[in-house]
């Protein structure tokens, strides 16, 4: 791995003497992904680049492709589990207009794809619309949430969809309307296209302010009731199966509170694993593959990850 990070340092150097003094992108060299992610767990990357100016954003990445200098989008960094080598390549974050929000009429909201959800469901509040009380806790941003089609009590994201604005890998931009997108549980054909989600037009509904703040306040009071909101997680580990819940089969076969190092399957909530102080990226894959054999080999049930593995 090594040396693999070595040769995409030197491509990466050529990249970034084009943007030398430039006030498009803010380069932070060997980041320590720890930092951000909300595992807190992580080795290094290459380099983690903020792009402030949309239009810069095609062309950096027409030219690591060219120089063949791996790349990955970032969030927040929620549903992520980056390795202790950390991952040899370079982490983009859309910053800039790609991170702000608008009312564009007829209770419709564009919103950047850096856009963390809790801003989302502040700006709609501030506007009395209602739809996104359901994404109150999750930390993540929009683009992150529409691509794996996010959700929690019994609502999904994709409802709220209209248009989507992705870029694929030529750099060719187009809004695509939300018929034109395959969502599916924990999932949508934007992830297995490759299109990376640049801006989104939600559709939501006027609301009073005061029924609005109660459902959010309710949903964030059931987090916390059944989630361990007080320890770095990166959220549900494992797909829920067909007709069955992931959380429910690993408590049934008596998982919860089991720990490896600082990781620990959480005793509130079995379907999380919690960094208990200095988890490594090991210790989570540990568990995480023990847990997948064991329901394996006693429940004949495959256990998916929700979450992302970066290496």
């Amino acid at each position: 791995m090594e040396g693999s990070r070595q040769y995409v340092q030197e491509k990466w150097k050529s990249v970034e003497k084009e943007y030398a003094g430039s006030s498009d992108l803010i380069v932070i060299p060997q980041a320590e992904m720890k930092l951000y992610t909300t595992w807190k767990i992580g080795g290094r990357v290459v380099a983690l680049v903020d792009v402030l100016r949309g239009v810069v954003f095609p062309k950096l990445i027409l030219k690591m492709q060219d120089l063949n200098c791996p790349w990955k989008i970032l969030g927040r960094g929620s549903n992520i589990l980056v390795h202790d080598q950390g991952f040899p390549g370079v982490v983009v974050r859309l910053a800039g207009e790609y991170a702000e929000m608008k009312c564009i009429g007829n209770h419709r909201i564009e919103s950047g794809a850096g856009v963390p959800l809790s801003h989302l469901v502040s700006f709609a509040l501030c506007h009395s619309m209602g739809g996104f009380e359901f994404l109150v806790g999750i930390p993540g941003t929009v683009g992150g949430a529409v691509r794996i089609n996010a959700g929690c009590f019994g609502q999904e994201i994709k409802n709220l969809i209209q248009e989507i604005l992705v870029m694929d890998n030529n750099g060719n931009i187009e809004w695509l309307e939300r018929n034109k997108v395959d969502f599916f549980y924990r999932g949508s054909s934007l992830k297995k296209d490759r299109l990376t989600i640049l801006k989104v037009i939600f559709q939501l509904f006027p609301d009073k302010t005061e029924n609005i703040k109660n459902n959010i306040r309710r949903n964030s009071l059931l987090r916390k009731q059944f989630q361990p909101v007080g320890w770095p997680s990166a959220g549900c580990v494992f797909k829920n199966p067909p007709g069955d819940y992931a959380a429910k089969i690993i408590d049934q076969m008596g998982f919860k509170g089991l720990r490896t190092g600082f990781a620990q399957i959480s005793e509130k909530h079995s379907n999380f694993i919690i960094n208990r102080g200095a988890a490594k990226a090991r210790d989570v894959m540990v568990l995480i593959d023990w847990i997948r054999q064991e329901v394996q080999r006693e429940r004949n049930i495959f256990l998916e990850n929700e979450i992302e593995v970066w290496q």
